[in-house]
């Protein structure tokens, strides 16, 4: 059980052993865990000691005029109680092992989040978002489902092997010796089956997940679909996808379809054995063989459900794994012990000879030097990929540099607590994001405390105050899955939250790519309004919307190449140049 599971680049990261160790720190809880496994013992004896009962009863009433009343009476109250207290067992077992695996669940969802809320930036942009969700959520529900519930019915299966292999031997050893020897064929039977009939469903899985897919492309890319004519493609596609499922899925069924009727042909062997062996050999009485039927397949029942337990185990192991390597990833570095608070901020930059690169081996940013006076607009323009977002990303320390600094009122902001520093800067960004809940609590998101007239002054200050008055309950409706609000109407409402945060620095990322011309004018308005006394830093595409700004920095890989006003910039005929009529040329195409 000690076998190594490894990281996708094959180095060991944890044993089995060490998995199972430390789910055992979320599930294990005297209170809980001890009643739980004594339930399960209770309900164990109950089931091995009921078929002697009920063998003894049948050999009370056996044969005319040989009736022992008595006897029959008191064993049927005896199992009448130990069925109730078996019943009551049951339920407390069920009922422990499920609460035992939701507060699994829950604590390791918890150590995840607060994990989750910590890590650098770095992770979530190296990391598939859907695969941060699944292991959050599905691996969190296989570990609760698969590993607490299935240890729970492995307990139960090794009392029920142990206890009902005791009593037969005690019964006869010689019947005993029948039924292992059926029991081993049913067990082989059993994983036959089940091999093979789980190659057929992990085809049948992966070819769901490629329907899936087909379905999701015509789905969520309808319009594309459409206006490539890719219909009669797209359906022939899922045709053909839909015929290897439909042909898979039955062999699939077919072979899981074998597993209980050759099972029970196998018990029924074993049930015949017991009759022949038992009664012709052993000289067992009728009672007896009664019993010995219920014992074997109470013996049975755990090595055919053995499979699908094991599976489950397994299943749960690997995916406590997978939320395990969230855990443990190392999240952001901690601030300094003598990390300051950011106060009275007036919006003085500096960058002094910084040199950045997410990877070593590609040097991004290099010996990037700017004097950043307060109440300055400073626009940064270049091509893509020349650094424009990085250095956004170094300020709010998302990522920090490599070398040089980054003085913000001529203090390091490595020795300025993260909190407090990203507090002192407002952001919108290219990409509009809200959460779940009313238009007021996405405004207030950074200002809980706001009063309703700051919220609707700052809505009407970023030109998002007439679309809401005209929403069905105004600044109470609910944003939340199939909201009709446009992109640039959810644009608009997040720059009503930075102006609501009223932070000394502000930076805009291309604030305004998903509003239409005529409400850009009018933002671009309220922007230099907003900007007036307060240093801004403006990344934008439209070169048009920047013409005002105190400094324009042109940027091309990594470096500042040209910097200065609008007009003195053309006059160079640099790239800034080069950018603006490119893009001036393409505006009057389009027009």
């Amino acid at each position: 059980m000690s076998r190594s599971i490894k990281s996708k680049n094959g180095e060991e990261r944890y044993t089995t052993l060490q998995v199972l160790s430390r789910l055992a720190k979320y599930t294990f809880r005297p209170a809980l865990f001890l009643p739980l496994i004594a339930a399960v013992i209770i309900s164990g004896a109950v089931d091995i000691t009921m078929p002697t009962i009920m063998g003894r009863a049948i050999d009370a009433i056996v044969g005319p005029g040989n009736v022992d009343f008595a006897y029959v009476l008191k064993a049927a109250v005896t199992m009448l109680i130990f069925y109730i207290v078996g019943a009551g067992m049951n339920y407390v077992f069920n009922m422990l092992s499920n609460k035992a695996a939701n507060r699994a669940v829950r604590d390791i969802r918890r150590d995840a989040y607060d994990k989750l809320s910590v890590l650098p930036l770095k992770y979530y942009d190296t990391k598939a978002h859907g695969d941060i969700q699944s292991r959050f959520i599905n691996d969190a529900d296989m570990v609760g489902d698969g590993l607490v519930q299935g240890v729970a019915q492995l307990l139960s299966g090794i009392i029920s092997i142990v206890g009902s292999l005791i009593f037969m031997l005690l019964l006869s050893p010689v019947v005993t010796l029948a039924v292992l020897v059926v029991t081993s064929i049913t067990f082989l039977t059993a994983s036959a089956i089940t091999k093979m009939s789980n190659k057929y469903f992990r085809a049948q899985q992966a070819l769901v997940g490629s329907l899936n897919g087909v379905a999701e492309e015509l789905i969520h890319g309808a319009k594309t679909v459409k206006l490539f004519n890719y219909e009669k493609r797209s359906q022939q596609r899922f045709d053909k996808i839909n015929g290897e499922l439909n042909i898979i899925g039955r062999r699939a069924q077919f072979a899981g379809a074998l597993t209980n009727p050759t099972t029970r042909f196998v018990n029924h062997l074993a049930y015949i054995s017991v009759g022949v062996v038992g009664g012709a050999i052993a000289g067992i009485s009728a009672g007896g063989i009664s019993s010995f039927i219920v014992y074997s397949n109470l013996f049975a029942k755990p090595f055919n459900d053995l499979t699908s337990i094991a599976t489950q185990i397994m299943t749960a192991i690997a995916s406590a794994r997978r939320i395990f390597e969230v855990i443990d990833e190392t999240g952001a570095e901690e601030d300094a012990k003598d990390a300051v608070e950011a106060e009275n901020v007036v919006g003085k930059v500096d960058f002094e000879d910084v040199n950045f690169s997410y990877e070593p081996s590609h040097p991004l940013i290099r010996d990037f030097s700017l004097n950043v006076e307060p109440g300055s607009t400073v626009a940064i323009v270049g091509p893509t990929g020349a650094g424009k977002t990085t250095i956004v990303n170094l300020l709010m320390r998302f990522y920090d540099i490599d070398s040089g600094a980054i003085k913000l009122d001529d203090i390091d902001i490595r020795s300025i607590k993260r909190e407090s520093l990203r507090r002192s800067f407002g952001m919108v960004l290219q990409d509009s994001w809200l959460f779940e809940g009313t238009v007021r609590e996405n405004i207030a998101y950074g200002r809980e405390d706001a009063s309703d007239e700051e919220i609707e002054a700052a809505a009407k200050f970023a030109h998002a105050h007439s679309f809401i008055s005209r929403l069905e309950k105004g600044y109470d409706t609910y944003i939340g899955e199939g909201t009709t609000l446009s992109h640039g109407q959810m644009q608009l409402i997040t720059i009503a939250r930075t102006v609501l945060a009223n932070p000394p620095v502000i930076i805009l990322d291309e604030a305004t790519s998903a509003i239409d011309t005529v409400t850009e004018r009018r933002i671009q308005r309220a922007f230099e309004k907003m900007m007036q006394s307060r240093t801004s830093f403006v990344i934008a595409h439209r070169l048009s919307t920047i013409q005002r700004a105190d400094v324009i920095l042109v940027m091309n890989a990594g470096r500042v190449v040209e910097q200065g006003r609008h007009e003195e910039l053309l006059e160079k005929k640099g790239l800034y140049f080069e950018l603006y009529n490119s893009q001036y040329a393409s505006e009057e195409e389009t027009e």
